[in-house]
């Protein structure tokens, strides 16, 4: 093997093993076996969670937030997209808001159910 080839090859390598460890790093914690079916009487009372909107799209009801700990759904801080209950929930908000929110995990679909400015 050349060094070139070597060089390559390890690169190819690393770079791959950081892919893997930011995914991991990225949804540590998440146990979705455990949160599938959740109804809001096993998760207590309606929590709401701080985070910051980091993307918006109104048209296919989602939002991107980058939030502390959900304890409802034993998550931890991370930055991730959710769906929406309701688009209109999304109105008059915008990229850099901060905001309070209740997600939920119905179907395994994780959702938010109610957002503020906050």
């Amino acid at each position: 093997m050349n060094y070139k080839t070597l060089t390559l090859t390890l690169l190819l390598g690393l770079g791959a093993m950081q892919a893997q460890a930011e995914m991991t790093m990225n949804h540590e914690g998440h146990d979705m076996s455990q949160m599938e079916g959740m109804t809001m009487a096993e998760a207590g009372d309606m929590t709401m969670t701080r985070g910051i909107i980091t993307r918006l799209d109104e048209a296919n009801g989602k939002v991107g937030i980058r939030h502390e700990a959900i304890a409802n759904l034993k998550m931890p801080p991370m930055t991730m997209v959710f769906r929406v209950a309701d688009p209109a929930l999304l109105k008059d908000l915008k990229v850099g808001d901060a905001v309070r929110f209740h997600a939920e995990n119905p179907a395994g679909k994780l959702t938010v159910t109610a957002i503020q400015r906050g």
